[in-house]
């Protein structure tokens, strides 16, 4: 036993029988041709906006699938049109009580230059496993199963299904067109059939009138009566004449009076006519701004979306530009950072040394001092001795300075080796200076490309910022459009649901005034008779 599938047709739809259809194979569906027949257990159909392999349904691993097989009118599930024409789309899956469509409705000219309407096929499928259970949909709960979620963007579907509406709208209104039309030229023609009748009815009646009084004149003649009898006969002649007269006048100011009621409802008629074609064309005027409105709106929308993206964009380039400044200040802060560590290291090495050089002149200068007051205090008391032992003491001062000198150098050398490095030993004091000096220069140098580099982290911010502010301009731009395009919609189907209500309520009082006017000419023609 194979899944079968069972297509019904919907009221809207192109007519066809239902078709129970076996799907132990792929089944086609398309239009028919000189082979290929419509049948009750295939999915041929005879209608001229299919194409000849317009879709394709099948049964395979326990699921319905439904593709669309390059069709040019499209193939559409509760809605929703599977791809663009002439494109194949991809399987979608089908459920028991989806609403399918092949095609859309069709207009075009005759010969005549009337307007023909080519309905496409909407059916309702119920699916069936090989088992005999229905293939029903879990995951929703109403008939339409495959519905779009809600959200502030519009799809193109939508739109193209908004474009159907219209389209069925304006030829339901032509349809009204048609009909008013008819009814008018059949009112005309009541009316011109009422007056004939009318008139032949008239004359008619002075026919027979004329036909009894000269019957009456000839029964009368072909009598011999005596004066009296004469006389009397005249009377009652003159009498019945005066009666039939007064009854005349009345039945024919009845008659004036029922014409004159029929005029004046049909000068209503006439009015309400020409209200309900005003009502049409200021209708038709709204339908046809509101598709152009939605048209703009279509544009803008696009428009809007084009924007959008490019805003994010942009937004996403800012983004990775400010990640990459971002990494480059930090790598630069860092490398900054190391230098100016380096330098500070550099620096303090260089103060120590500069502080024990003027340290080790200080002390050189105050042994210096004591030196000179030891050798004026040894002149005072050795003057006379100093020609004698000039020599002698001249060495043993110099012995004495050398080794002291030896002494403080070597004290001062262990002090500074263990402060300063082996590289800046050799370095002058001005030397020193000159280093510390462009040290300072490079870490203020150092310190402006920090800032430099802040600034410009900080610019790339605010440019963040104002792209994310513009997104969201654009972002509430394109909800003020989808609220537009809905308020657009329900005014549509409010006014297609006033044109139809006001349709129904002239066709009917249309009826109920013809059906009056119908029982007063029979209530006249019966009149008529009567008084005959």
């Amino acid at each position: 036993m194979s899944a079968v599938a069972i297509l019904s047709c919907q009221p809207n739809s192109h007519p066809f029988r239902e078709r129970h259809i076996s799907l132990h194979e792929p089944v086609k569906i398309g239009r028919s041709v000189a082979r290929a027949r419509p049948a009750n257990n295939n999915g041929i159909f005879d209608c001229k906006v299919l194409s000849r392999n317009h879709a394709m349904l099948w049964y395979e691993n326990g699921t319905f699938y439904l593709q669309d097989t390059k069709s040019s009118n499209g193939t559409f599930i509760n809605n929703q049109r599977l791809c663009k024409g002439g494109e194949e789309s991809s399987p979608r899956e089908a459920y028991s009580g989806d609403h399918i469509q092949f095609g859309v409705d069709v207009m075009e000219n005759n010969r005549r230059g009337e307007k023909i309407t080519h309905g496409c096929i909407i059916a309702t499928i119920t699916l069936f496993h090989p088992d005999g259970r229905e293939a029903k949909n879990i995951y929703t709960d109403g008939n339409f199963t495959n519905t779009v979620t809600p959200g502030f963007t519009i799809q193109s579907q939508e739109l193209y299904q908004l474009a159907q509406y219209l389209q069925e709208a304006l030829h339901r209104e032509k349809m009204l067109e048609q009909k008013f039309s008819t009814l008018q030229q059949l009112l005309n023609n009541t009316q011109e059939s009422s007056e004939d009748g009318w008139q032949a009815l008239i004359d008619e009646d002075r026919l027979l009138s004329r036909l009894e009084v000269l019957e009456n004149q000839l029964h009368t003649y072909s009598k011999n009566h005596s004066e009296d009898a004469l006389r009397q006969e005249v009377v009652t002649l003159q009498e019945e004449k005066l009666q039939y007269e007064t009854t005349a006048k009345e039945s024919l100011r009845r008659v004036l009076q029922e014409k004159l009621e029929a005029v004046r409802k049909l000068s209503d008629l006439e009015r309400s006519l020409h209200n309900t074609e005003e009502e049409c064309t200021h209708l038709k005027d709204m339908c046809e701004k509101s598709q152009e409105e939605l048209q703009q709106l279509a544009e803008k929308y696009q428009d809007q979306l084009k924007e959008v993206s490019n805003i994010q964009g942009q937004l996403q380039d800012a983004e990775n530009s400010h990640l990459e400044e971002r990494e480059k200040f930090d790598k630069e802060k860092t490398d900054l950072m190391e230098k100016i560590e380096d330098l500070m290291k550099e620096e303090s090495i260089l103060s120590a040394k500069m502080e024990a050089l003027q340290s080790d002149n200080d002390i050189a200068r105050e042994e210096i001092a004591s030196l000179k007051e030891k050798l004026e205090s040894m002149k005072e008391p050795n003057n006379h001795e100093k020609d004698l032992d000039e020599k002698t003491d001249d060495d043993e001062t110099e012995d004495k300075n050398t080794d002291e000198k030896k002494l403080f150098n070597s004290d001062t050398s262990d002090e500074t080796s263990k402060i300063i490095p082996t590289s800046l030993k050799d370095l002058d004091p001005e030397e020193s200076e000159n280093k510390l000096k462009e040290l300072h220069y490079e870490i203020e140098k150092y310190k402006a490309k920090m800032e430099d580099s802040e600034t410009r982290l900080k610019e790339s911010g605010d440019k963040v910022e104002q792209l994310q502010k513009d997104l969201e301009i654009a972002q509430l731009d394109t909800r003020q459009y989808v609220a537009k395009i809905s308020s657009l919609e329900e005014k549509l189907k409010l006014s297609d649901l006033h044109m139809n209500q006001m349709m129904e309520n002239t066709m009917s009082d249309l009826k109920m005034q013809l059906k009056e006017s119908h029982k007063q000419a029979d209530g006249s023609n019966t009149l008529i008779k009567s008084l005959q």
